[in-house]
């Protein structure tokens, strides 16, 4: 069986057997002055994005389920606080990073950006694998690091920015073990996918990316070398259980790591089986009717009251104070005194700990167990209205609104083009003292009363954040007609090409976290999601860039034939 080109461990086929217009391959010969110009333009560009960034400080926040969270984790290493119901509410690899860099004593705002610059170079990397030429790798690291978005989200303390620079680490990885299957890059794109799994909640995007990264390696295998699939797919065997092997593993080590501090076995609380179960029963509950933004509305909460005598107990604090506190930011956004759908699982939370019932996890635990239990077998007996539910993550009532979907994405779309200004950097007046000193140990900032962009280098920030938006306008409009022209021009274009499975990728992981933050933005709230969007929002402009690239090359490489039969029956 004949391995596929390239590959770093002298495996591979010759370029006389590559198909018609198969890029050349990147040549280890290549001068070393050309390599050594483009790592030194990527040392400069980083060297100039902190000298940009160079007066700005972590802002101090006093989200304590979000922001402030996270410092306050990180200070016990995660694992080391006493248990609550907020101790592991999220997932563990953020506060371990601002951990990490607190413990080497490196500013968090320059580690933020470093980690990003370093995803950015991965990327690059696997970009020249590709082959894409040096000069175009450039622009898109130049078009990623600059990107105006990190100016100010990069100075708080959410883990959107961690997951900022992962992605692109990770899809770097990813491109390295498609155009090398050596071991080594697929093990390390696994540790780097345990993190993406373990910074954020949609983990349900990873599964996604790595099928279509195994199907192009597939793909490219049967077309190039083996024109076989049952030949591909032992070659591939190797690579992709070393990637999901590490991946595996590593979220195990998380799930046994929370389950000996917090004994639970799970990623975070909120994705507690108990908890999703308990969720999932009170979303089978049928409403008198649906409204949008909420997942179950107070008609349906009196429904659980009198089914489940476990529930009924939290009645007294979601009908009085507590409920109306969580009330309020459904009320400002939509004019309904209900509890929206993003902080109905708070607010379910909230009210069961001021009962006591998180005094221990076992005992939450056992709480929301008892809740399932009883009106889960309430719905099965008909004694109260009720619906199929696939998953807790999905509303049975948000299908009435998926046709919102294309007002919501033009709201994405929109957040592509956002104009970026540099904050003032101060800390919210509502910040306690003991608070402040948090942040400042944690983060390694100066003093918040010194804080904030100042200077010529703010000015520049604020100029790139101004005109940022006619770049990615103008490169979408280049890129929409590459993506015309490719086509109409080039029948057999295929994910054989380098090039072409590297826009995949990237085209795919873009999408995915559109269509999801489209889905939500549609049935579970609406807007303020551009921090959600910003680990994808550079990656665009550096799709965009080679996606132009490869229209252009591939028309001055196209000359006439006749029709082609074969492996030679496509344009690379």
């Amino acid at each position: 069986m004949k391995p596929l080109w390239p590959g770093n461990d002298g495996r591979g086929i010759s370029k006389t057997n590559l198909p018609v217009n198969f890029p050349a391959p990147v040549s280890s010969t290549a001068p070393s002055f050309f390599r050594r110009l483009l790592v030194a333009g990527i040392l400069l560009l980083v060297a100039f994005k902190l000298w940009l960034v160079h007066t700005e400080l972590i802002y101090g926040s006093a989200t304590e389920f979000d922001a402030l969270w996270f410092v306050n984790a990180a200070k016990y290493w995660y694992w080391g606080a006493d248990y609550s119901w907020t101790a592991f509410i999220r997932p563990p690899a953020y506060p371990l990073f601002i951990a990490s860099v607190h413990f080497l004593k490196i500013p968090l705002r320059i580690a933020i950006e470093l980690m990003q610059a370093t995803g950015y170079a991965v990327l690059i990397a696997g970009l020249r694998k590709a082959g894409v030429p040096r000069w175009v790798c450039f622009l898109s690291f130049a078009a990623m690091i600059l990107h105006p978005g990190s100016f100010h989200l990069n100075s708080v303390t959410m883990a959107d920015n961690f997951y900022a620079a992962i992605l692109p680490l990770a899809l770097g990885g990813l491109l390295l073990t498609l155009f090398t299957a050596r071991l080594v890059h697929a093990t390390w794109t696994g540790i780097a996918l345990a993190l993406l799994w373990n910074t954020r909640e949609e983990s349900i995007l990873i599964p996604p990316l790595i099928a279509v990264f195994l199907l192009v390696a597939l793909y490219r295998q049967q077309r190039l070398v083996t024109e076989s699939w049952r030949m591909a797919i032992p070659y591939w065997l190797g690579p992709a259980a070393a990637m999901v092997g590490t991946l595996l593993l590593l979220n195990a080590a998380v799930l046994t790591a929370n389950y000996r501090a917090f004994q639970s076995l799970s990623k975070s609380e909120l994705d507690a089986p108990s908890f999703r179960a308990a969720f999932k029963a009170l979303l089978r509950i049928k409403p008198d009717r649906d409204l949008r933004y909420v997942s179950f509305s107070k008609d349906s909460l009196q429904k659980a009251y009198s089914v489940s005598p476990t529930f009924a107990r939290l009645r007294p604090q979601l009908e009085g104070e507590l409920g109306r506190n969580w009330q309020g930011p459904a009320f400002s956004e939509i004019g309904l005194h209900e509890i929206g759908a993003p902080w109905s699982l708070w607010a379910l939370r909230h009210a069961a700990n001021t009962l006591g019932l998180h005094q221990s996890a076992s005992s939450a635990n056992h709480f929301y167990w008892d809740v399932a239990r009883e009106i889960n077998r309430a719905c099965d007996e008909n004694r109260v209205p009720h619906r199929f539910v696939i998953s807790s993550l999905i509303d049975p009532g948000s299908v009435a609104h998926i046709p919102s979907m294309p007002q919501s994405l033009v709201r994405m779309a929109a957040l592509f083009v956002l104009q970026y200004q540099t904050i003032g950097g101060r800390d919210d007046e509502i910040l306690t003292v003991p608070q402040r000193a948090l942040y400042d140990e944690m983060t390694s900032r100066a003093p918040a009363g010194s804080a904030g962009p100042s200077g010529i280098s703010a000015m520049v920030e604020n100029i790139i954040g101004r005109y940022h938006r006619v770049l990615v306008i103008a490169l979408t409009v280049a890129g929409i007609l590459a993506m015309l022209t490719i086509p109409w021009r080039f029948r057999w274009l295929e994910a054989s090409n380098g090039v072409n499975a590297a826009l995949i990728l990237l085209g795919t992981a873009i999408s995915l976290r559109v269509l999801l933050f489209t889905y939500l933005d549609a049935t579970w709230w609406v807007g303020g999601y551009d921090r959600y969007l910003f680990p994808v929002l550079p990656i665009y402009s550096c799709f965009l860039i080679v996606l132009i690239y490869q229209a252009l090359a591939l028309r001055r490489q196209a000359r006439p034939r006749l029709a082609p039969t074969g492996r030679d029956c496509y344009n690379a």
